[in-house]
């Protein structure tokens, strides 16, 4: 079994330009309050919209234009309800996941990396649980 998250795939995938940590569009910025706050994460999370919308011409490709609810990332800004934003928020990292489980198919290794998978914990059916996190060359281990 293995899991992905949207973090590790931000900071992970050269692809997406955030060498250092990710963007601040799932939890309110520290010291900023109200509309200031709403301003940052929405801002950071239209920007990481745009970057993902620019894995079309990725390799493996994803093409947030190719379904309608997709679509609507690219096209209509964050809303600044807190309902909507939510919804916005899942279905971004569910494609950052998505990706990542095509990343990992097509260039294994290669791309990514396997936490966990030194760990002896198992589940029931004694699987060993791991994350697949794209990783730079130099996360990477040799």
């Amino acid at each position: 079994m293995s899991e992905c998250y949207p973090y590790t795939t931000i900071v992970g995938a050269e692809e997406l330009g955030c060498d250092q940590r990710r963007p601040p569009y799932k939890r309110q910025p520290r010291g900023v309050r109200g509309k200031d706050a709403w301003a940052i994460r929405t801002s950071a999370c239209d920007e990481l919209i745009g970057r993902v919308a620019e894995l079309v011409g990725s390799d493996p490709p994803l093409d947030l234009r190719s379904h309608p609810e997709t679509r609507k990332l690219v096209e209509i800004p964050s809303p600044t309800q807190t309902a909507s934003y939510k919804q916005r928020e899942d279905l971004l990292d569910a494609c950052l996941c998505a990706w990542t489980a095509a990343l990992w198919h097509r260039h294994g290794s290669e791309r990514c990396q396997v936490l966990g998978a030194g760990d002896p914990l198992r589940d029931d059916g004694g699987r060993l649980a791991t994350i697949i996190a794209p990783a730079r060359h130099g996360q990477r281990p040799s």
